[in-house]
């Protein structure tokens, strides 16, 4: 059925952008504090359903790569899987806190120009460099391998990733 799909044009489509259009039923509020139990929920859920237990390694990021396209693959839209992907956003943004003494801030910390917003909670490098792994996430599931997180956190934080 899903090659019927592909063939077709019948999954699902997203034509809203990466972005999600309605608010998203969040656990815990998005705080910097609540950083890394939002990255804690989606590793607890991930053990629960693929039996893989996420240890915050820059390898890791390989899986978040392939689990955001599974379900994309599945015909997911972006308002579908909003939830997940937000939290698989902040296991990105912990790897970083982790590996590269990299902070969660809020997003009205980070002195943005105006017109430019961020998730509600963002990743402060230890250069100073604001980068929003939350958004990539939304990013990688709309856009595919494109946006592809294992590149991203390389060009962030300069660590390379075995591929």
């Amino acid at each position: 059925m899903k090659l019927f799909n592909r063939l077709f044009g019948t999954n699902k489509k997203d034509n809203n952008g990466p972005m999600p259009t309605r608010n998203l039923n969040l656990q815990f509020t998005p705080t910097p504090n609540n950083g890394l139990n939002f990255a804690l929920q989606f590793r607890h859920v991930v053990k629960e359903n693929d039996d893989i237990d996420l240890d915050f390694s820059v390898e890791s990021l390989k899986f978040i790569d392939l689990f955001l396209q599974r379900f994309k693959d599945e015909g997911l839209t972006v308002n579908d899987f909003a939830e997940t992907i937000f939290i698989a956003g902040c296991y990105v943004g912990q790897v970083m806190v982790e590996n590269c003494k990299a902070e969660w801030i809020k997003q009205d910390e980070t002195n943005l120009p105006n017109g430019i917003t961020m998730m509600p909670i963002v990743i402060k490098l230890q250069n100073g460099t604001i980068t929003d792994p939350i958004a990539k996430a939304f990013k990688r599931f709309y856009n595919g391998n494109e946006d592809n997180i294992s590149f991203y956190f390389q060009v962030f934080t300069e660590e390379k990733i075995k591929m």
